[in-house]
C-alpha cells in the first residue's frame, strides 16, 4: 500500500504506468509545499525496488513496505536511491552536485533494477546545474529514473519540462485531512478540526503539527511577527529583512503563512470569517479588516505573491524583503 492520503489521480497515473510496464525515465511532481510531493516520490521508488509484491508478470504495483528493499527506502538508506537537495548553507542546488548525479547514473546498480534519483525542489538549481540535467534528461540510462519535485512547473526550464512527465498534485480538502488525522493519526476530534483548518490543504504541515508542538509554536511567532510589522519604523522593517534573510531556508514558509494571512484579511474584509483558515484568530482578522479594508489587503496578496516568485528566480533575498516590509500597510495596529 501506498499509505498516502489522498492525490488519488497521481497515484492512478503511476499506477497506470506500472501495469502497462512503461516506466518513464523522469517524473515531476508538483504543487504546494507540504502537501505531500516527497513521499509519494518515495513511495514510487518502493513500488519500483520492491523485491515482495511482484505479480505473475514481475510487475510491481504497490511496494509491500515489508520487504528489506522497501524497509531500506523508507529509511533512507537503498543504495541505489539518492536524494538530492540544496545545501543547507548555499542559494542553489549546484552543478556539482548535478555531475555527482551523472557519475553516480553511469554506475550499475548495486541491488534493484532501477538507479533512482529524487531532486527535490528542482526550482532551486542555477542555470548550470538545469543545463547540466539536461544531458541526463537527453540521453538516460535504461535504468536510471529521475524524480524532480517543485512548487510550481513554470519554474523549470522548457527543455527540462519537455523531457518529464508531469504529474500535478494539489491541496487537499480539510474533512480529508481531519479524517486523516483522527484515523491514522487518533488526534482528539476538535484538535483535529482545528489542525486540519489551519493546514489549508497540507496533509504534510498536518502531520508535522500533530508530531511536533513547535511547529504551532513557530506559527504563533511568526504571526505575532507579522501583526507587529506595521508599527515598526523604516529602519526596524530593514533590520528585520536582514535578519531573515540570514535564515533563507525558513523564507517559503514564512512567506506562505504571510500569504495565508492576508488572504484572510481578504475573507473578513467581505464579510467571509467563515471561510478564513486561521481559525483561532477570527476575532483579530476580524478587527484588522476593518481597518485595513479589502483592497489594501489584496494589495498585500499581490505583494506576498510578487515576493515569492521573485525568491523563486533567486533574486536577493534581502532585497525582497525589504520591498515587501515597505508594502505592509502601516495604518495597521495590532
Amino acid at each position: 500500500m501506498w499509505n498516502i492520503v489522498g492525490h488519488e489521480h497521481a497515484i492512478d497515473t503511476l499506477h497506470r504506468t506500472l501495469a502497462a510496464q512503461q516506466v518513464r525515465h523522469a517524473y515531476l511532481l508538483s504543487g504546494p509545499q507540504h502537501i505531500g510531493k516527497t513521499l509519494l516520490a518515495q513511495r514510487f521508488a518502493q513500488t519500483l525496488l520492491c523485491t515482495g509484491n511482484a505479480d505473475a508478470r514481475g510487475t510491481t504495483r504497490d511496494p509491500c513496505n515489508t520487504c528489506l528493499s522497501c524497509r531500506k527506502v523508507l529509511h533512507s538508506n537503498h543504495p541505489d536511491v539518492h536524494v538530492i537537495t540544496r545545501p543547507a548553507d548555499k542559494q542553489f542546488i549546484l552543478i556539482e552536485q548535478i555531475r555527482t548525479l551523472q557519475s553516480d547514473a553511469a554506475r550499475k546498480t548495486l541491488e534493484g533494477k532501477y538507479s533512482i534519483f529524487l531532486l527535490l525542489n528542482a526550482h532551486e538549481m542555477n542555470v548550470q546545474a538545469a543545463n547540466s540535467l539536461l544531458k541526463t534528461l537527453e540521453e538516460p540510462e535504461p535504468s536510471v529514473i529521475l524524480l524532480l519535485t517543485v512548487t510550481d512547473a513554470n519554474l523549470l526550464l522548457p527543455t527540462i519540462l519537455s523531457r518529464v512527465q508531469h504529474i500535478p498534485m494539489q491541496l487537499l480538502t480539510t474533512t480529508q485531512i481531519k479524517n486523516a488525522l483522527l484515523q491514522r493519526w487518533q488526534v482528539e476530534s476538535l484538535e483535529a478540526e482545528r489542525i486540519a483548518a489551519l493546514a489549508a490543504g497540507r496533509m504534510g504541515w498536518a502531520v508535522q503539527a500533530v508530531e511536533d508542538e513547535e511547529v504551532l509554536v513557530e506559527r504563533k511567532a511568526q504571526l505575532d511577527l507579522l501583526t507587529r510589522l506595521p508599527t515598526l519604523s523604516r529602519v526596524e522593517r530593514f533590520e528585520l529583512a536582514q535578519q531573515l534573510s540570514t535564515e533563507a531556508e525558513k523564507i517559503p514558509t514564512l512567506l506562505e503563512l504571510w500569504l495565508l494571512w492576508w488572504r484572510d484579511m481578504v475573507l473578513a474584509a467581505n464579510r467571509c470569517l467563515d471561510l478564513t483558515v486561521n481559525v483561532d484568530m477570527r476575532d483579530l482578522l476580524k478587527a484588522q479588516a476593518a481597518k485595513v479594508g479589502a483592497r489594501e489587503s489584496e494589495r498585500m496578496v499581490r505583494a506576498i505573491l510578487q515576493t515569492m516568485e521573485l525568491l523563486d528566480q533567486n533574486v536577493n533575498t534581502r532585497m525582497a524583503l525589504e520591498v515587501l516590509m515597505l508594502d505592509v500597510p502601516a495604518s495597521l495596529t495590532p
